[in-house]
């Protein structure tokens, strides 16, 4: 079985009602700093300001064979270590189990390394109990640093999560 090649392309404004409604899905809720009481007024702005932000990068994630949005990956540049960046990624329920996720992520690594060249390291951090996205980061060539597992304050919530690391050269 081939692998499909996820589409990465900047977010427009008038994806912004696509992305809100997505986040109604609890899985997205349960697993990422999202929030159900995001309005589509929020989002064009934040996609607004996202454009002019040099040190983030955000990313529609689009279905090769169809065309149609599946998820947001995202990158930041660390605010302390230019040689550090994290990303963030979710997948919406419909276009889930296909390898978007790991495609989409491998994708943005490239990206960061041909825009951000000064970075050596890529973390993502993942909730403890989301073994998906755990499986996404290992098939995206992740190494788990478990001296760096801990807890992230999120939306007044504890959470257990888990660190996983990227080495660019």
């Amino acid at each position: 079985m081939v692998e499909p090649s996820a589409t990465l392309r900047d977010w427009r404004l008038e994806d912004a009602a696509w992305y809100v409604a997505q986040l109604s899905d609890q899985e997205i809720l349960r697993f990422t700093t999202e929030s159900a009481e995001t309005r589509t007024d929020q989002l064009r702005d934040a996609i607004t300001k996202l454009a002019a932000a040099p040190r983030q990068a955000g990313f529609a994630i689009v279905r090769p064979d169809t065309g149609d949005l599946a998820g947001n990956i995202a990158a930041v540049l660390d605010d302390t270590d230019e040689t550090a960046a994290e990303i963030s990624y979710w997948v919406a329920a419909e276009a889930r189990g296909r390898g978007l996720a790991t495609q989409a992520v491998r994708e943005l690594c490239v990206w960061i390394r041909t825009n951000w060249p000064a970075v050596r390291h890529i973390g993502l951090w993942t909730h403890a109990d989301n073994i998906a996205s755990q499986r996404v980061a290992l098939a995206a060539g992740f190494h788990r640093q478990q001296s760096r597992d801990g807890y992230r304050t999120v939306a007044g919530q504890r959470w257990p999560t888990q660190w996983d690391t990227l080495q660019v050269h």
